[in-house]
Order: C-alpha cells, then sequence, then structure tokens
C-alpha cells in the first residue's frame, strides 16, 4: 500500500481507503458480517483511512464501525461528517448551527467508541457556512479539546470548493471525482495543492458504473433508498453505460476497469485519498489492487480528451 501525507494535518494515509456508506445500506440490503469482513480486509491490507458520516443509516454506520474498530482504534485514521440530514423530521435539510454539530460530533464520538476523531468534515456546506459560519469556532474549540484533531469539508459543487480554499480554514476537502466527472482538476485540485489542503476524493467508481458490470437491466434493480434510483433516473442510466463503453480500453489482463477508475484518481498529484465503498472483504481487495497499478501516460490523455469532449463518438 502507497501511503500520502493528508495536506497539512501531517496524517500519513493510504492511498486507498474505505467510504462506509455502502454499509448503512445506501446501495441496497446488506448483510453486518460483509461490512465487517470488508473493514477487517482494509485493515489487513493497510488500509488506514476510513470515512464515514453521521448521515448514514442515521448513523448505523458510525456504529457497526465502532464495534469493528474495537482494540484497534490506533490502526485507523477515522474521519466521520455531520450536518446533513438524512433522517427524521429535517430529513433532507443541512444544519450547521453550532448547538447542532456540537451535539451530533458528540453523538458520534459515542457510536464510533472513541474519546476522538481525526479528522471532522461539515457535511456538504454551502459558500456562504464556508465563509460565514460560526460553526468553524467550535470545530476550533473541539480541536483544543482534543475531540477532533482535524476539520474539513465534504463538499458537492466547484464553487464550495473554491470557497473553501480561498477561507484558509479547512484542513481538507472531500469531492466526488472520476473518470467521468473530471471537473475537479481543473480548478480546485490546483488550489487545494498549492495551499496544502488534503483531498480526499469520493465516489471513484461513479456508484458502481466504472465496474463495467452493470447493464442495462440493472437499473430495475434501483429501488427505494437506493440513491442509484435517483442519481441514475430515466435515461441517465443508459447514457452513463455508454460513457464506460468508451472507456473500457482501460481495463487490460491483470486490470480491472474498476482498479484503472481508482488509479486514475491517484494519478493526480493533489490527491492525497480516495475513498471507493467496499461491500466486502472481497471488494475491499480488489480496490486495493489498485495501489499497485501505474495508467501510461496516453491513458491519461486519452481519457481527458473523451471528457472534454463528452465521451461523443
Amino acid at each position: 500500500m502507497e501511503y500520502r501525507t493528508l495536506g497539512r494535518t501531517g496524517l500519513k494515509v493510504s492511498a486507498i481507503g474505505l467510504g462506509t456508506m455502502v454499509h448503512a445500506g445506501h446501495f441496497g440490503p446488506m448483510k453486518d458480517e460483509e461490512s465487517l469482513d470488508a473493514i477487517d480486509a482494509a485493515l489487513d491490507l493497510g488500509v488506514n483511512f476510513i470515512d464515514t458520516s453521521d448521515a448514514y443509516g442515521a448513523g448505523y454506520s458510525e456504529t457497526l464501525l465502532g464495534k469493528a474498530l474495537k482494540g484497534k482504534r490506533g490502526k485507523v485514521v477515522l474521519a466521520t461528517k455531520g450536518g446533513n440530514v438524512m433522517a427524521g423530521p429535517n430529513r433532507g435539510k443541512r444544519i450547521f448551527a453550532v448547538d447542532y454539530i456540537g451535539r451530533v460530533m458528540e453523538e458520534s464520538l459515542r457510536r464510533l467508541q472513541t474519546d476522538y476523531i481525526d479528522l471532522y468534515q461539515l457535511h456538504n456546506p454551502d459558500v456562504e457556512v464556508i465563509r460565514n459560519g460560526e460553526v468553524w469556532e467550535l470545530l476550533e474549540r473541539r480541536k483544543k479539546e482534543g475531540k477532533i484533531r482535524h476539520y474539513g469539508v465534504s463538499i458537492n459543487k466547484m464553487d464550495e470548493g473554491v470557497a473553501a480554499v480561498r477561507d484558509g480554514r479547512s484542513d481538507t476537502i472531500q469531492i466526488e471525482y472520476n473518470l467521468l466527472d473530471q471537473e475537479p482538476a481543473r480548478e480546485v485540485f490546483p488550489m487545494a495543492q498549492e495551499a496544502n489542503v488534503g483531498v480526499i476524493v469520493r465516489v471513484p467508481l461513479r456508484r458502481g458504473l466504472l465496474t463495467g458490470k452493470f447493464t442495462l437491466e440493472d437499473q430495475q434493480r434501483f429501488q427505494g433508498e437506493d440513491v442509484r434510483a435517483r442519481n441514475f433516473a430515466g435515461e441517465i442510466f443508459s447514457k452513463e453505460l455508454a460513457k464506460v463503453e468508451r472507456l473500457r480500453f482501460l481495463a487490460k489482463p491483470g486490470r480491472s476497469l474498476a482498479q484503472a477508475a481508482i488509479a486514475f484518481c491517484i494519478a493526480q498529484p493533489a490527491v492525497s485519498v480516495v475513498i471507493p465503498g467496499a461491500r466486502d472483504g472481497q471488494q475491499m481487495r480488489d480496490n486495493a489492487g489498485a495501489a499497485g497499478v501505474r495508467l501510461p501516460a496516453e491513458d491519461l490523455r486519452r481519457v481527458e480528451e473523451l471528457w472534454r469532449n463528452g465521451f461523443r463518438p
């Protein structure tokens, strides 16, 4: 496993980490034993960065992770998030009031069965919160108290990433970046690298699309609370599948398309860690295999050109 420095935090993190949204059932039903197998496999492989959120299964992912890391806490750089409400009467809201974040942070600490969080992230704040939110003062107090070691933001839009870097208070930025969405590399990544802000890449496999294993028939499986039911609604899925077909040249004997997709993210010099999800130990082992993949410069140029041209034939 390759290790990198997470920006100015100084934390040494594995280039490939583990995202745990899948373990809360947001991508279809899950069994706890499969989730625990994925976490155990991650630790065995030298993966030391695990990312979660209080929003995943209304805390379920954190609870599961707390159990899995009992007696192993020191092996992990543990990151969680707060502010994005995905359950209860405030579902769909994003709340970054000081009293709210203060409360949910304590709840996360209890669920994770730890007395400190290595990286606490505001979960999808808008530009106004990033620039003027009083919550930053709370985060700094909690850092001085030792309850969190570092803090940052998980964002959705480019202007939020730009605002976070310019504001200067975020130690890290978590952002979606993959073969199908390369926009962050144009503006956010260069700024973050210059400011020594750590970059965490999520959704490197585009919610499973970039494994190359989906067919049009799979759309019928995405039902109810499965996030893919919303993300891949209507004609979006077929259009995205067509783009994936144009990327199949990246798969080679001994190298899956999924591994190539993760390696593409790792190839970005601004990126510290990539956090694909893993349903079980086998998926975790497959993901970790990308650490040894180096895409040729010609392949990197080709995929950038495809993206710039909208993947047109």
